[in-house]
Protein backbone atom coordinates (compact mmCIF):
# COMPACT_ATOMS: atom_id res chain seq x y z
CA UNK A 1 0.00 0.00 0.00
CA UNK A 2 2.51 2.75 1.09
CA UNK A 3 4.43 1.66 -2.57
CA UNK A 4 1.24 2.43 -4.44
CA UNK A 5 0.93 5.85 -2.86
CA UNK A 6 4.50 6.35 -3.62
CA UNK A 7 3.86 5.80 -6.99
CA UNK A 8 0.51 8.03 -7.01
CA UNK A 9 2.32 10.94 -5.97
CA UNK A 10 4.94 10.51 -7.87
CA UNK A 11 2.75 10.78 -11.22
CA UNK A 12 0.53 13.53 -9.60
CA UNK A 13 4.08 15.83 -9.11
CA UNK A 14 4.93 14.28 -12.97
CA UNK A 15 2.45 16.24 -14.80
CA UNK A 16 3.17 19.68 -12.54
CA UNK A 17 6.17 20.12 -12.78
CA UNK A 18 8.38 21.51 -15.44
CA UNK A 19 12.21 22.73 -16.16
CA UNK A 20 13.95 23.66 -14.89
CA UNK A 21 13.81 21.74 -11.63
CA UNK A 22 13.43 23.38 -8.14
CA UNK A 23 14.89 21.67 -4.85
CA UNK A 24 12.01 21.73 -1.98
CA UNK A 25 12.85 24.05 0.82
CA UNK A 26 12.53 21.15 3.16
CA UNK A 27 15.42 19.87 1.61
CA UNK A 28 17.79 22.14 3.87
CA UNK A 29 17.77 23.50 7.21
CA UNK A 30 18.64 27.24 5.30
CA UNK A 31 16.69 29.76 4.22
CA UNK A 32 17.50 30.85 0.36
CA UNK A 33 18.10 34.59 2.01
CA UNK A 34 20.63 32.88 4.63
CA UNK A 35 22.94 31.27 1.91
CA UNK A 36 26.07 32.89 0.68
CA UNK A 37 27.92 30.87 -2.79
CA UNK A 38 30.86 30.59 -3.76
CA UNK A 39 33.74 28.90 -1.81
CA UNK A 40 35.06 25.10 -1.72
CA UNK A 41 34.03 22.43 0.29
CA UNK A 42 36.91 20.65 1.94
CA UNK A 43 36.83 16.50 2.60
CA UNK A 44 38.75 12.94 2.83
CA UNK A 45 38.99 9.95 1.17
CA UNK A 46 41.11 6.66 2.23
CA UNK A 47 41.89 5.65 -1.05
CA UNK A 48 43.12 6.96 -4.49
CA UNK A 49 40.35 6.82 -7.01
CA UNK A 50 40.38 3.88 -9.52
CA UNK A 51 38.98 5.43 -12.41
CA UNK A 52 36.64 8.27 -14.22
CA UNK A 53 34.78 5.57 -16.29
CA UNK A 54 31.36 4.95 -15.00
CA UNK A 55 30.91 1.80 -16.99
CA UNK A 56 33.91 0.17 -15.33
CA UNK A 57 34.17 1.76 -11.51
CA UNK A 58 33.13 -0.63 -8.49
CA UNK A 59 33.63 1.05 -5.72
CA UNK A 60 32.64 3.23 -3.45
CA UNK A 61 33.17 6.38 -3.12
CA UNK A 62 33.88 6.80 -7.03
CA UNK A 63 34.57 9.86 -8.55
CA UNK A 64 31.80 8.98 -11.65
CA UNK A 65 28.80 8.98 -9.28
CA UNK A 66 29.91 11.99 -7.23
CA UNK A 67 30.16 13.78 -10.97
CA UNK A 68 26.35 12.27 -12.32
CA UNK A 69 23.42 14.37 -11.77
CA UNK A 70 20.91 11.18 -11.21
CA UNK A 71 18.65 9.46 -13.09
CA UNK A 72 14.77 9.81 -14.40
CA UNK A 73 13.60 9.51 -11.37
CA UNK A 74 14.68 10.95 -7.30
CA UNK A 75 13.92 9.95 -3.95
CA UNK A 76 12.68 12.73 -1.70
CA UNK A 77 14.84 12.16 1.49
CA UNK A 78 12.47 13.11 4.02
CA UNK A 79 9.40 11.79 2.62
CA UNK A 80 11.35 8.94 0.60
CA UNK A 81 8.56 9.12 -2.49
CA UNK A 82 9.66 9.52 -5.96
CA UNK A 83 9.36 12.31 -8.13
CA UNK A 84 10.63 13.22 -11.93
CA UNK A 85 13.88 14.81 -11.94
CA UNK A 86 15.59 14.37 -15.53
CA UNK A 87 12.42 13.23 -16.64
CA UNK A 88 9.92 16.17 -16.12
CA UNK A 89 6.81 13.58 -16.21
CA UNK A 90 6.46 10.08 -16.31
CA UNK A 91 3.61 7.55 -17.29
CA UNK A 92 2.90 3.60 -15.81
CA UNK A 93 0.72 1.49 -17.49
CA UNK A 94 -1.96 -0.65 -15.66
CA UNK A 95 0.11 -3.48 -15.14
CA UNK A 96 3.22 -1.92 -14.10
CA UNK A 97 5.41 -2.54 -16.47
CA UNK A 98 5.87 0.35 -18.86
CA UNK A 99 7.06 3.73 -18.12
CA UNK A 100 6.92 6.44 -20.02
CA UNK A 101 9.38 9.48 -19.59
CA UNK A 102 9.04 12.94 -21.30
CA UNK A 103 12.95 13.68 -20.89
CA UNK A 104 13.30 17.27 -19.10
CA UNK A 105 13.84 20.01 -21.75
CA UNK A 106 17.26 22.60 -21.47
CA UNK A 107 19.52 19.83 -19.17
CA UNK A 108 22.91 20.14 -20.72
CA UNK A 109 25.83 18.42 -20.41
CA UNK A 110 29.36 20.11 -18.70
CA UNK A 111 30.38 20.82 -22.17
CA UNK A 112 26.95 22.34 -22.86
CA UNK A 113 25.52 20.02 -25.36
CA UNK A 114 22.11 19.00 -25.32
CA UNK A 115 21.38 15.89 -23.31
CA UNK A 116 18.49 14.13 -24.93
CA UNK A 117 16.88 10.66 -24.72
CA UNK A 118 19.67 9.35 -27.20
CA UNK A 119 22.10 9.83 -23.83
CA UNK A 120 20.01 6.53 -22.06
CA UNK A 121 19.81 4.64 -24.96
CA UNK A 122 23.51 5.02 -25.23
CA UNK A 123 23.50 4.28 -21.32
CA UNK A 124 21.79 1.40 -21.75
CA UNK A 125 23.45 -0.16 -24.90
CA UNK A 126 26.49 0.33 -22.58
CA UNK A 127 25.76 -1.09 -19.30
CA UNK A 128 23.76 -3.96 -21.38
CA UNK A 129 27.15 -5.07 -23.49
CA UNK A 130 28.74 -8.11 -22.26
CA UNK A 131 31.76 -7.13 -23.40
CA UNK A 132 32.27 -3.84 -21.19
CA UNK A 133 31.09 -6.08 -17.79
CA UNK A 134 29.76 -2.82 -16.30
CA UNK A 135 28.88 -3.59 -12.47
CA UNK A 136 25.60 -2.29 -13.59
CA UNK A 137 24.74 -4.79 -16.35
CA UNK A 138 22.93 -6.92 -13.99
CA UNK A 139 20.68 -4.37 -12.84
CA UNK A 140 19.24 -4.47 -16.70
CA UNK A 141 17.93 -7.56 -16.12
CA UNK A 142 15.04 -9.53 -14.38
CA UNK A 143 15.67 -13.13 -13.33
CA UNK A 144 17.61 -13.12 -16.69
CA UNK A 145 14.84 -11.47 -18.80
CA UNK A 146 16.05 -8.21 -20.38
CA UNK A 147 14.69 -4.55 -19.16
CA UNK A 148 14.14 -2.84 -22.54
CA UNK A 149 14.48 0.67 -23.15
CA UNK A 150 13.88 2.46 -26.57
CA UNK A 151 13.51 5.75 -27.69
CA UNK A 152 10.00 6.95 -28.86
CA UNK A 153 11.11 10.57 -30.05
CA UNK A 154 14.07 12.89 -29.25
CA UNK A 155 12.34 13.76 -25.81
CA UNK A 156 10.56 10.89 -24.85
CA UNK A 157 11.85 7.32 -23.68
CA UNK A 158 9.86 4.23 -22.96
CA UNK A 159 10.84 1.80 -20.54
CA UNK A 160 9.81 -1.87 -20.16
CA UNK A 161 10.02 -4.64 -17.14
CA UNK A 162 9.52 -8.28 -18.02
CA UNK A 163 7.58 -8.77 -15.17
CA UNK A 164 5.69 -6.57 -12.22
CA UNK A 165 9.01 -5.23 -10.17
CA UNK A 166 8.38 -3.88 -7.00
CA UNK A 167 12.12 -1.97 -7.24
CA UNK A 168 11.52 -0.40 -10.75
CA UNK A 169 10.96 3.13 -9.62
CA UNK A 170 14.15 2.73 -7.06
CA UNK A 171 16.09 0.92 -10.33
CA UNK A 172 14.76 4.45 -12.49
CA UNK A 173 16.50 6.82 -9.54
CA UNK A 174 20.09 5.45 -10.76
CA UNK A 175 18.88 5.02 -14.68
CA UNK A 176 21.67 7.53 -16.00
CA UNK A 177 21.82 9.11 -19.07
CA UNK A 178 25.65 8.74 -20.36
CA UNK A 179 26.91 11.29 -23.25
CA UNK A 180 26.51 9.94 -26.47
CA UNK A 181 28.45 12.32 -28.71
CA UNK A 182 31.61 10.99 -25.88
CA UNK A 183 30.96 7.09 -26.22
CA UNK A 184 29.39 6.34 -28.87
CA UNK A 185 32.28 7.06 -31.52
CA UNK A 186 34.81 5.42 -29.49
CA UNK A 187 32.35 2.33 -29.52
CA UNK A 188 31.37 2.38 -32.98
CA UNK A 189 35.47 2.05 -33.61
CA UNK A 190 36.97 0.10 -30.47
CA UNK A 191 34.09 -1.60 -29.39
CA UNK A 192 33.93 -2.63 -25.89
CA UNK A 193 37.93 -1.98 -25.18
CA UNK A 194 37.56 1.17 -26.38
CA UNK A 195 34.80 1.89 -24.19
CA UNK A 196 36.61 0.22 -21.22
CA UNK A 197 40.25 1.88 -21.83
CA UNK A 198 38.33 5.49 -21.58
CA UNK A 199 38.16 7.85 -18.85
CA UNK A 200 41.17 6.18 -16.62
CA UNK A 201 42.00 8.50 -13.46
CA UNK A 202 44.98 10.07 -15.85
CA UNK A 203 42.81 11.25 -18.17
CA UNK A 204 42.35 14.96 -19.23
CA UNK A 205 39.92 16.51 -17.50
CA UNK A 206 38.83 18.69 -20.17
CA UNK A 207 37.85 15.48 -22.07
CA UNK A 208 35.47 14.56 -19.04
CA UNK A 209 31.64 14.94 -19.58
CA UNK A 210 29.33 14.72 -16.43
CA UNK A 211 25.78 15.61 -15.86
CA UNK A 212 26.85 16.29 -11.79
CA UNK A 213 26.91 19.79 -10.33
CA UNK A 214 30.26 19.30 -10.37
CA UNK A 215 33.32 18.59 -12.88
CA UNK A 216 36.77 17.39 -12.58
CA UNK A 217 39.29 20.75 -12.28
CA UNK A 218 42.38 18.11 -11.64
CA UNK A 219 43.17 14.64 -9.83
CA UNK A 220 46.64 14.89 -8.55
CA UNK A 221 47.52 10.91 -7.44
CA UNK A 222 47.89 10.29 -3.78
CA UNK A 223 46.82 13.51 -2.91
CA UNK A 224 43.77 15.13 -3.84
CA UNK A 225 40.81 15.59 -6.53
CA UNK A 226 39.35 19.07 -6.92
CA UNK A 227 36.08 19.07 -8.58
CA UNK A 228 34.40 22.69 -10.04
CA UNK A 229 31.58 23.76 -10.42
CA UNK A 230 29.38 22.82 -13.81
CA UNK A 231 28.50 26.22 -15.60
CA UNK A 232 25.66 24.63 -17.30
CA UNK A 233 24.02 22.67 -13.67
CA UNK A 234 22.63 25.97 -12.70
CA UNK A 235 19.92 26.18 -15.73
CA UNK A 236 17.87 23.36 -14.76
CA UNK A 237 18.37 22.98 -11.31
CA UNK A 238 16.90 25.73 -8.94
CA UNK A 239 16.64 26.40 -5.20
CA UNK A 240 13.38 26.95 -3.29
CA UNK A 241 13.81 31.22 -4.53
CA UNK A 242 15.03 30.34 -8.27
CA UNK A 243 18.46 30.65 -7.56
CA UNK A 244 21.03 28.57 -9.61
CA UNK A 245 22.16 25.52 -8.05
CA UNK A 246 25.15 24.19 -6.70
CA UNK A 247 26.19 27.11 -3.95
CA UNK A 248 29.64 26.08 -3.87
CA UNK A 249 32.08 27.30 -6.84
CA UNK A 250 33.99 23.69 -6.05
CA UNK A 251 35.30 20.47 -3.66
CA UNK A 252 38.62 19.47 -2.72
CA UNK A 253 38.89 15.59 -2.06
CA UNK A 254 41.95 15.25 0.01
CA UNK A 255 43.10 11.69 -0.36
CA UNK A 256 44.64 10.43 3.39
CA UNK A 257 45.12 6.76 3.48
CA UNK A 258 44.91 6.55 7.48
CA UNK A 259 41.90 7.16 9.54
CA UNK A 260 43.78 8.39 12.43
CA UNK A 261 45.36 10.76 10.15
CA UNK A 262 42.19 11.92 8.91
CA UNK A 263 40.98 12.95 12.44
CA UNK A 264 43.99 14.91 12.67
CA UNK A 265 43.32 16.77 9.27
CA UNK A 266 39.37 17.85 10.93
CA UNK A 267 40.70 18.88 14.09
CA UNK A 268 43.27 20.84 12.41
CA UNK A 269 40.63 22.31 10.39
CA UNK A 270 41.84 21.07 7.36
CA UNK A 271 38.79 19.67 6.13
CA UNK A 272 35.09 20.55 6.64
CA UNK A 273 33.24 17.39 6.97
CA UNK A 274 34.14 13.91 8.95
CA UNK A 275 32.55 10.55 10.38
CA UNK A 276 34.03 9.49 13.59
CA UNK A 277 34.67 5.65 13.29
CA UNK A 278 34.53 5.05 16.87
CA UNK A 279 34.27 6.06 20.24
CA UNK A 280 38.07 7.36 20.67
CA UNK A 281 37.86 9.42 17.29
CA UNK A 282 34.54 10.45 18.66
CA UNK A 283 35.68 11.29 21.72
CA UNK A 284 38.34 13.58 20.50
CA UNK A 285 35.97 15.85 18.11
CA UNK A 286 33.62 16.17 21.26
CA UNK A 287 36.33 17.63 23.28
CA UNK A 288 37.59 19.72 20.37
CA UNK A 289 34.42 20.95 19.98
CA UNK A 290 33.32 21.27 24.08
CA UNK A 291 36.67 23.84 24.44
CA UNK A 292 35.65 25.42 21.06
CA UNK A 293 39.24 24.53 19.38
CA UNK A 294 36.70 23.69 16.92
CA UNK A 295 33.52 25.21 16.10
CA UNK A 296 30.97 22.86 14.40
CA UNK A 297 27.93 20.48 14.87
CA UNK A 298 28.51 16.92 15.78
CA UNK A 299 25.78 14.26 15.62
CA UNK A 300 26.71 10.94 17.47
CA UNK A 301 24.81 8.02 16.68
CA UNK A 302 23.20 9.57 14.32
CA UNK A 303 21.60 5.77 13.26
CA UNK A 304 23.18 2.35 12.44
CA UNK A 305 25.33 2.19 9.54
CA UNK A 306 24.34 1.78 5.87
CA UNK A 307 26.84 -0.97 4.94
CA UNK A 308 28.15 -4.11 6.14
CA UNK A 309 31.51 -5.78 6.74
CA UNK A 310 32.03 -9.60 6.31
CA UNK A 311 34.50 -11.88 5.66
CA UNK A 312 34.38 -14.05 2.30
CA UNK A 313 36.45 -16.85 1.62
CA UNK A 314 37.76 -18.16 -2.15
CA UNK A 315 34.96 -21.00 -3.16
CA UNK A 316 36.12 -21.19 -6.87
CA UNK A 317 36.46 -24.22 -8.52
CA UNK A 318 40.23 -24.51 -8.64
CA UNK A 319 39.82 -28.09 -6.37
CA UNK A 320 42.49 -27.05 -4.01
CA UNK A 321 42.88 -28.19 -0.16
CA UNK A 322 41.70 -24.51 0.91
CA UNK A 323 39.09 -23.78 -2.16
CA UNK A 324 37.54 -27.60 -0.87
CA UNK A 325 38.08 -26.93 2.61
CA UNK A 326 36.16 -23.17 1.96
CA UNK A 327 33.69 -24.81 -0.08
CA UNK A 328 32.36 -26.71 3.45
CA UNK A 329 29.92 -25.46 5.35
CA UNK A 330 31.03 -26.85 8.33
CA UNK A 331 34.25 -24.68 8.17
CA UNK A 332 32.00 -21.60 7.57
CA UNK A 333 30.17 -22.39 10.06
CA UNK A 334 33.06 -23.08 12.31
CA UNK A 335 34.75 -19.81 11.35
CA UNK A 336 31.65 -17.99 12.27
CA UNK A 337 31.57 -19.08 15.83
CA UNK A 338 35.50 -17.89 16.17
CA UNK A 339 34.10 -14.65 15.13
CA UNK A 340 33.71 -12.51 18.65
CA UNK A 341 31.45 -10.07 17.51
CA UNK A 342 31.20 -8.94 21.22
CA UNK A 343 34.94 -8.00 21.46
CA UNK A 344 34.62 -6.27 17.98
CA UNK A 345 32.21 -3.88 19.29
CA UNK A 346 33.75 -3.32 22.50
CA UNK A 347 37.67 -3.02 21.50
CA UNK A 348 37.21 -1.96 18.01
CA UNK A 349 34.25 -0.20 17.87
CA UNK A 350 34.05 1.43 21.25
CA UNK A 351 31.34 -0.12 22.15
CA UNK A 352 29.59 1.97 19.57
CA UNK A 353 28.28 -0.29 16.95
CA UNK A 354 26.79 -4.15 17.49
CA UNK A 355 27.06 -7.62 16.07
CA UNK A 356 25.78 -8.75 12.88
CA UNK A 357 24.22 -12.02 11.19
CA UNK A 358 22.71 -11.56 8.40
CA UNK A 359 23.47 -9.11 4.97
CA UNK A 360 20.83 -6.65 5.79
CA UNK A 361 22.01 -3.42 6.88
CA UNK A 362 21.86 -2.73 10.64
CA UNK A 363 19.82 0.16 9.68
CA UNK A 364 16.84 -0.70 8.25
CA UNK A 365 16.33 -2.66 11.33
CA UNK A 366 12.62 -3.89 10.87
CA UNK A 367 14.20 -6.37 8.10
CA UNK A 368 16.71 -8.17 10.32
CA UNK A 369 15.67 -11.44 10.26
CA UNK A 370 15.38 -12.93 13.76
CA UNK A 371 17.09 -16.46 14.70
CA UNK A 372 19.77 -15.29 12.28
CA UNK A 373 22.56 -15.97 15.04
CA UNK A 374 22.72 -19.69 15.10
CA UNK A 375 26.62 -19.52 14.65
CA UNK A 376 27.81 -16.76 16.72
CA UNK A 377 30.93 -17.27 18.95
CA UNK A 378 30.66 -20.43 20.57
CA UNK A 379 34.73 -21.87 20.77
CA UNK A 380 33.83 -24.92 21.88
CA UNK A 381 30.79 -25.44 18.78
CA UNK A 382 33.79 -23.98 16.30
CA UNK A 383 36.33 -27.17 17.88
CA UNK A 384 33.72 -30.05 17.66
CA UNK A 385 32.81 -29.14 13.85
CA UNK A 386 36.50 -29.05 12.67
CA UNK A 387 36.91 -32.22 14.52
CA UNK A 388 33.68 -33.27 12.13
CA UNK A 389 36.20 -32.37 9.13
CA UNK A 390 39.04 -34.03 10.48
CA UNK A 391 40.91 -31.76 11.86
CA UNK A 392 42.38 -33.72 15.39
CA UNK A 393 45.81 -33.49 15.40
CA UNK A 394 47.88 -30.29 16.28
CA UNK A 395 51.24 -29.19 14.71
CA UNK A 396 54.17 -28.89 17.31
CA UNK A 397 52.86 -25.01 16.72
CA UNK A 398 49.53 -25.83 17.92
CA UNK A 399 47.93 -25.60 14.95
CA UNK A 400 44.98 -28.19 14.06
CA UNK A 401 46.11 -30.62 10.93
CA UNK A 402 44.18 -33.29 9.33
CA UNK A 403 45.22 -36.86 8.56
CA UNK A 404 46.70 -36.04 5.21
CA UNK A 405 48.93 -33.44 7.20
CA UNK A 406 47.09 -30.17 5.95
CA UNK A 407 47.15 -27.38 8.27
CA UNK A 408 44.65 -25.34 9.75
CA UNK A 409 46.23 -22.43 8.08
CA UNK A 410 45.10 -19.29 5.78
CA UNK A 411 45.77 -15.83 5.24
CA UNK A 412 42.78 -13.24 6.04
CA UNK A 413 43.48 -9.97 3.37
CA UNK A 414 42.11 -6.26 4.63
CA UNK A 415 42.95 -3.11 3.52
CA UNK A 416 45.66 -1.05 5.06
CA UNK A 417 43.54 2.28 4.90
CA UNK A 418 40.87 0.73 7.25
CA UNK A 419 41.84 0.37 10.77
CA UNK A 420 38.15 -0.76 11.84
CA UNK A 421 38.86 -4.05 9.63
CA UNK A 422 42.17 -4.15 10.98
CA UNK A 423 40.66 -4.22 14.78
CA UNK A 424 38.48 -7.12 13.09
CA UNK A 425 40.80 -9.11 11.31
CA UNK A 426 43.38 -9.17 14.80
CA UNK A 427 40.48 -10.00 16.94
CA UNK A 428 40.06 -13.24 14.41
CA UNK A 429 43.54 -13.94 14.34
CA UNK A 430 43.76 -13.86 18.02
CA UNK A 431 40.16 -15.96 18.78
CA UNK A 432 41.53 -18.69 15.59
CA UNK A 433 44.74 -19.25 17.30
CA UNK A 434 42.84 -19.97 20.77
CA UNK A 435 41.38 -23.03 19.01
CA UNK A 436 44.47 -24.33 16.76
CA UNK A 437 43.14 -22.51 14.00
CA UNK A 438 46.06 -19.74 12.34
CA UNK A 439 45.20 -17.09 10.31
CA UNK A 440 47.79 -15.04 8.53
CA UNK A 441 46.82 -11.65 8.39
CA UNK A 442 47.96 -8.98 5.16
CA UNK A 443 46.74 -5.60 5.08
CA UNK A 444 47.04 -3.95 1.61
CA UNK A 445 46.23 -1.07 -0.25
CA UNK A 446 42.42 -1.04 -1.15
CA UNK A 447 42.64 -1.50 -4.92
CA UNK A 448 44.95 -3.96 -5.03
CA UNK A 449 42.70 -6.19 -2.86
CA UNK A 450 39.88 -5.44 -4.87
CA UNK A 451 41.76 -6.08 -8.13
CA UNK A 452 42.22 -9.51 -6.33
CA UNK A 453 38.58 -10.02 -5.97
CA UNK A 454 37.83 -9.07 -9.78
CA UNK A 455 40.74 -11.15 -10.88
CA UNK A 456 39.25 -11.55 -14.53
CA UNK A 457 39.31 -13.21 -16.62
CA UNK A 458 41.30 -16.00 -14.74
CA UNK A 459 38.55 -16.39 -12.37
CA UNK A 460 39.81 -19.75 -11.01
CA UNK A 461 43.41 -18.44 -9.68
CA UNK A 462 42.27 -15.10 -7.37
CA UNK A 463 45.10 -15.27 -5.45
CA UNK A 464 43.12 -14.87 -2.06
CA UNK A 465 41.77 -17.15 0.61
CA UNK A 466 40.19 -14.65 2.75
CA UNK A 467 39.47 -11.07 2.18
CA UNK A 468 37.59 -8.61 4.74
CA UNK A 469 35.59 -6.21 3.01
CA UNK A 470 32.44 -4.73 2.41
CA UNK A 471 29.46 -3.47 0.55
CA UNK A 472 27.26 -0.37 0.32
CA UNK A 473 24.62 0.29 -1.77
CA UNK A 474 21.03 -1.08 -2.42
CA UNK A 475 18.09 -0.13 -2.42
CA UNK A 476 15.62 0.87 0.60
CA UNK A 477 12.43 -1.27 -1.30
CA UNK A 478 13.69 -5.07 -0.88
CA UNK A 479 17.07 -4.72 1.06
CA UNK A 480 18.22 -7.84 1.04
CA UNK A 481 20.66 -7.59 -2.03
CA UNK A 482 21.06 -7.21 -5.56
CA UNK A 483 21.78 -9.12 -8.20
CA UNK A 484 25.10 -8.22 -9.22
CA UNK A 485 25.86 -10.10 -5.79
CA UNK A 486 23.55 -13.24 -6.06
CA UNK A 487 23.69 -14.13 -9.33
CA UNK A 488 26.19 -16.83 -9.97
CA UNK A 489 26.23 -17.27 -13.74
CA UNK A 490 26.72 -15.29 -17.22
CA UNK A 491 30.13 -14.23 -15.26
CA UNK A 492 32.21 -11.94 -15.90
CA UNK A 493 28.96 -10.22 -17.22
CA UNK A 494 26.91 -10.45 -14.49
CA UNK A 495 27.51 -11.42 -10.84
CA UNK A 496 30.82 -10.00 -10.40
CA UNK A 497 30.29 -8.99 -6.44
CA UNK A 498 29.05 -12.81 -6.52
CA UNK A 499 32.76 -12.77 -4.24
CA UNK A 500 33.08 -16.17 -2.79
CA UNK A 501 32.88 -18.05 -6.09
CA UNK A 502 33.53 -16.97 -9.21
CA UNK A 503 33.45 -19.63 -11.60
CA UNK A 504 30.88 -18.78 -13.53
CA UNK A 505 28.31 -21.99 -12.42
CA UNK A 506 26.35 -21.91 -9.45
CA UNK A 507 28.15 -24.71 -7.66
CA UNK A 508 26.06 -25.15 -4.44
CA UNK A 509 22.05 -25.73 -4.14
CA UNK A 510 21.90 -22.70 -1.65
CA UNK A 511 22.91 -20.24 -4.50
CA UNK A 512 19.93 -21.40 -6.98
CA UNK A 513 17.55 -21.47 -3.93
CA UNK A 514 18.79 -17.68 -2.81
CA UNK A 515 18.32 -15.93 -6.13
CA UNK A 516 14.91 -17.83 -6.81
CA UNK A 517 13.99 -16.12 -3.51
CA UNK A 518 15.42 -12.62 -4.70
CA UNK A 519 13.24 -12.66 -7.63
CA UNK A 520 10.10 -13.92 -5.88
CA UNK A 521 10.33 -10.99 -3.25
CA UNK A 522 11.39 -8.84 -6.69
CA UNK A 523 7.98 -9.36 -8.12
CA UNK A 524 6.18 -9.43 -4.37
CA UNK A 525 4.21 -6.19 -3.72
CA UNK A 526 2.45 -6.96 -0.62
CA UNK A 527 5.16 -5.44 2.41
CA UNK A 528 4.49 -8.57 4.84
CA UNK A 529 5.02 -11.10 2.51
CA UNK A 530 8.00 -9.51 0.93
CA UNK A 531 9.63 -9.32 4.37
CA UNK A 532 9.00 -12.94 4.45
CA UNK A 533 10.99 -13.54 1.99
CA UNK A 534 13.60 -11.25 3.19
CA UNK A 535 13.60 -13.28 6.28
CA UNK A 536 13.95 -16.72 4.20
CA UNK A 537 17.24 -15.34 2.09
CA UNK A 538 18.49 -13.94 5.47
CA UNK A 539 18.25 -17.99 7.16
CA UNK A 540 19.82 -19.36 4.34
CA UNK A 541 23.01 -17.03 4.51
CA UNK A 542 23.07 -17.32 8.11
CA UNK A 543 23.27 -21.16 7.98
CA UNK A 544 25.72 -21.22 4.51
CA UNK A 545 27.66 -18.30 5.53
CA UNK A 546 28.78 -17.42 1.95
CA UNK A 547 29.09 -13.92 3.91
CA UNK A 548 30.66 -14.58 7.51
CA UNK A 549 29.14 -11.00 8.91
CA UNK A 550 30.88 -9.43 11.78
CA UNK A 551 29.54 -6.20 13.33
CA UNK A 552 28.22 -2.67 12.44
CA UNK A 553 29.53 0.58 13.60
CA UNK A 554 27.10 3.58 14.39
CA UNK A 555 27.43 6.71 12.57
CA UNK A 556 28.57 10.02 13.08
CA UNK A 557 28.72 13.19 11.86
CA UNK A 558 30.77 16.16 12.26
CA UNK A 559 30.97 19.08 10.41
CA UNK A 560 32.49 22.85 10.85
CA UNK A 561 30.57 26.06 10.73
CA UNK A 562 31.53 26.77 7.54
CA UNK A 563 29.98 23.91 6.52
CA UNK A 564 26.21 24.86 5.63
CA UNK A 565 23.11 22.98 4.12
CA UNK A 566 22.66 19.84 6.39
CA UNK A 567 19.26 17.99 6.26
CA UNK A 568 16.78 18.71 8.84
CA UNK A 569 17.58 16.65 11.81
CA UNK A 570 14.45 14.33 11.40
CA UNK A 571 16.33 12.92 8.10
CA UNK A 572 19.72 12.88 9.34
CA UNK A 573 21.23 8.97 8.85
CA UNK A 574 22.95 6.95 7.25
CA UNK A 575 20.57 6.21 4.38
CA UNK A 576 20.44 10.22 3.55
CA UNK A 577 24.27 10.74 3.81
CA UNK A 578 26.77 10.69 1.56
CA UNK A 579 30.60 9.13 2.21
CA UNK A 580 32.62 11.96 1.10
CA UNK A 581 29.78 14.76 2.49
CA UNK A 582 27.85 13.63 5.13
CA UNK A 583 23.94 14.31 5.98
CA UNK A 584 23.50 17.20 2.95
CA UNK A 585 22.39 17.42 -0.28
CA UNK A 586 25.97 18.34 -1.94
CA UNK A 587 23.78 21.17 -4.65
CA UNK A 588 22.45 22.59 -1.56
CA UNK A 589 25.78 23.09 0.91
CA UNK A 590 26.69 26.44 1.12
CA UNK A 591 30.16 27.93 3.03
CA UNK A 592 29.60 30.32 5.47
CA UNK A 593 32.27 33.03 5.43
Amino acid sequence: MKKALFVAMAMTLGSSLAAPFVYPAAWTTNKPGDVQTGGTLRTVNLQDFKTLNPFVSKESPNLPAYMTAGGLLGQDPITDEYYPYMASSYTQSADKKTFTFNVRPGMKWSDGKPITADDWITSYTLYTNKDIGSNGYDGFFINDQPIKVSKVDNDTIKVVFPKADVTALEFLTGFEPEPTHVFMPVFKSKGADGIKNMWTISTDPKDIVVSGSFMLDRYQRGERAVLKKNPYFGEWNKDSAGKALPYLDGIQINVVPDANAQLTQFLAGNIDVYSPGDRDKLAQVKAAMDSKKISGVLIPNASARASSDFVVFNMDDSNTFKTKLFSNPKFRQAFSMIVNRDAMVDLTLGGLGQPTYTGVYPVYKDWVATGVDKYKYNPAGAIKLLNELGFTKKAPDGVLMDRNGNRLEFTLITNAENTRRQGFAKIIQDEAKKIGMKVNTSFIAFNQMTDMLDAKPDFSRRGFDAILIGLVGGGKVFPVSGPNVIQCTNLPDGGNLHMFNQSNKCRFPFETQTINLYWKGRSEFNLAKRKAIADQIQKVEAEEQPYTQLAAQTVHFAWTDRTQGELPRAAINSLNASTLYGPRMIDLTWIKR
